[in-house]
C-alpha cells in the first residue's frame, strides 16, 4: 500500500489545488448572535449577512490573558465557540466564506476562523479552525465526503489507522505524504483524531515549512466537520524542503522514499511531546474546548 501512496504523490505533479483567497471582507454584528450556516441552502442569514452573502464576512477578536488552562472560551464565531490561549494568538480573525463551485476548490459557504501572531508564521499554511457543514458539503461531493465520514466515525469507534491517508477536509488535490503522532480525542459537543502530516504532488522531505498539526472532527449530532491546520515545527526537521536530506540527488531519494517515510514516521513518534512548537498540550487543549452550535 504505500508504494500505492508513492505512486500517488509522484504521479500527481499538477498544480497544488487549495482554497482559494476569500472574497473581499466586510465587517458584520454582534459575531456572538450570527449562527453557523444551517441545513438549509442557501443557509438563512440576517438581514445584513443576506446582503453581503457573496463576499467574506470579517470580524476581528482580541484576546485576552483569561487565566489558567480551560478558562471561559474568549472566542465566538458564528456558532464556534472556543479558548484560544494568548500564548497562540494575539488575535482572531473570522470569516465566512462563500461555497465555490469551481472543480478544483468545490466547497460550500463554510466558517473559518484564523489565528493572526501565531507563534510560526510564513509556513505553506496559516494556522486556521474551519467549520463545514456536513451536508451542504455532501451535496457537493457525495462519494467523497460520505466516505470520510464512515471512516472518520470508524475510527471514533475505534478502528486503527490504516496505511492510507487519514480522514481529512478541505481535499487538497494532492497526497498525504505520512502521517504520525496519531491520538483520538474529544471536544466539548464532539469528538475526532488528530495528528501530523503534510501534503504534496512530489516525494517531498519531512521539513519545518509544510509540517503541520491537524485535527478532524465531528460534532456529536454529525451536522458539522471541524478542520483543524496548524503549523508544527521540530528542532530536528529541515526547514523547507528545497534539497533532499543526506546530500542524496533527488533520483536517489525519490528511490528510497517509503523507506525513508517509515523512519521518519518513527523518529516523529519518538520525541518527546514537548519538544514541539508549539506543544500538543497547548493545541490539543485548545481543542478540547471547542463548542459548536446553531
Amino acid at each position: 500500500m504505500k508504494r500505492i501512496l508513492l505512486t500517488l504523490i509522484i504521479l500527481s505533479m499538477t498544480v497544488f489545488a487549495c482554497s482559494a483567497p476569500p472574497a473581499t471582507a466586510t465587517t458584520q454584528p454582534a459575531v456572538s448572535e450570527t449562527p453557523l450556516p444551517t441545513n438549509t441552502l442557501p443557509p438563512t442569514l440576517t438581514a445584513t449577512q443576506a446582503a453581503t452573502a457573496t463576499e467574506t464576512s470579517t470580524v476581528t477578536a482580541t484576546l485576552g490573558n483569561e487565566g489558567p488552562l480551560f478558562p471561559p472560551n474568549n472566542v465566538t464565531c458564528y456558532g464556534l465557540s472556543i479558548y484560544i490561549d494568548p500564548s497562540l494568538a494575539a488575535s482572531t480573525t473570522c470569516e465566512l466564506i462563500p461555497a465555490s463551485t469551481e472543480e478544483m476548490d468545490l466547497h460550500p459557504q463554510y466558517v473559518n476562523l484564523t489565528l493572526q501572531g501565531y507563534p510560526l508564521q510564513d509556513k505553506f499554511f496559516p494556522a486556521t479552525i474551519s467549520i463545514y457543514q456536513v451536508q451542504a458539503f455532501a451535496d457537493l461531493q457525495p462519494d467523497y465526503v460520505h466516505g470520510l465520514v464512515t471512516d472518520l466515525q470508524a475510527l471514533l469507534a475505534g478502528g486503527v489507522p490504516g496505511q492510507f491517508g487519514l480522514p481529512f477536509l478541505p481535499n487538497f488535490h494532492a497526497a498525504q505524504t505520512f502521517h504520525s503522532n496519531y491520538s483520538l480525542f474529544p471536544f466539548l459537543n464532539g469528538n475526532g483524531i488528530r495528528f501530523l502530516t503534510l501534503y504534496a504532488q512530489y516525494t517531498a522531505p519531512v521539513n519545518n515549512h509544510d509540517l503541520f498539526y491537524t485535527y478532524q472532527g465531528l460534532t456529536a449530532d454529525g451536522q458539522y466537520w471541524v478542520s483543524v491546520i496548524m503549523p508544527i515545527n521540530l528542532p530536528i526537521l529541515p526547514a523547507n524542503a528545497d534539497n533532499p536530506p543526506a546530500g542524496l540527488t533527488w533520483e536517489q531519494f525519490s528511490a528510497n522514499y517509503e523507506a525513508y517515510i517509515v523512519d521518519m514516521v518513527a523518529q516523529l513518534e519518538a520525541q518527546p511531546a514537548d519538544s514541539f512548537t508549539p506543544t500538543f498540550a497547548a493545541l490539543d487543549g485548545m481543542i478540547s474546548t471547542i463548542v459548536i452550535g446553531p
